[in-house]
């Protein structure tokens, strides 16, 4: 990991560690539409490659969503994924102080989307959409993942184009010394500024994990593990978000 013995190195190295996917990062410029979506209320993703339509990448890249936030005092950019009925799962730090939120989806809808919620004890937030007709959804597994197991990291880095990157599950880390509740999961898939908040799939397509940092000198992610937020689900104990 990042952090050293002493501990207010360690202290340092966790809050550079975060602070690299803060999302945080200057307004991308806008992507260019293409010709058949010009109006002003839709904007075109990068077309994903092309891949078989029953494919894991091809599910990661349907089911992942674009977010930017205009918050207080800064502009956020990250990933998320959709769930039934309209939600969205991304990262609490993705959204902070959010004054308006978008969400540009695979087939090139660009959807405001209001906070419904944030976790206080892990690095999640729920947004909701008002149309989500027709959008795929992610389907969640229920038991953790296991340490060698591949997985599909996917996101918009930059807030730039959909990337989807293979890696492997390594196991567990002790989740307190980095602010989370539980143990984080640790993969070996390099990310960037703005996968925060995408999510991670098994090699059936189901999300074990929500993306949330990077450990810079090991070259590693880290993830909230599904069971974390299916925990944060069924609680129903997520508050709304900081106001101004």
């Amino acid at each position: 990991m990042t952090m050293r013995p002493a501990a207010g190195t360690a202290l340092a190295s966790i809050g550079l560690l975060l602070v690299l996917l803060a999302g945080c990062v200057p307004a991308a410029p806008p992507l260019a539409a293409p010709p058949e979506r010009v109006d002003a209320t839709t904007e075109a993703l990068p077309p994903p490659p092309e891949v078989a339509a029953t494919s894991v990448r091809r599910q990661a890249q349907e089911i992942t969503v674009r977010i930017r936030s205009l918050g207080c005092e800064q502009f956020g950019v990250g990933s998320g994924f959709l769930l039934p009925g309209g939600v969205v799962v991304t990262n609490r730090h993705v959204i902070d102080q959010p004054r308006r939120v978008t969400v540009n989806t695979w087939d090139g809808r660009q959807l405001d989307a209001d906070v419904t919620g944030i976790a206080v004890d892990s690095d999640l937030a729920l947004l909701q959409l008002e149309d989500a007709a027709g959008l795929p959804v992610a389907r969640l597994r229920t038991t953790a993942v296991r340490s060698g197991e591949p997985v599909v990291v996917v996101g918009f880095p930059e807030g730039g184009p959909l990337t989807v990157t293979t890696g492997e599950a390594l196991g567990l880390v002790d989740g307190q010394l980095l602010g989370e509740p539980a143990d984080v999961l640790r993969i070996d898939a390099a990310i960037r500024q703005g996968n925060s908040g995408g999510p991670v799939l098994d090699a059936d397509g189901r999300v074990v994990g929500v993306v949330f940092a990077s450990e810079i000198e090991r070259g590693t992610a880290l993830a909230v593990p599904v069971t974390t937020l299916v925990e944060r689900l069924d609680a129903t104990e997520l508050v709304p978000p900081a106001g101004c």
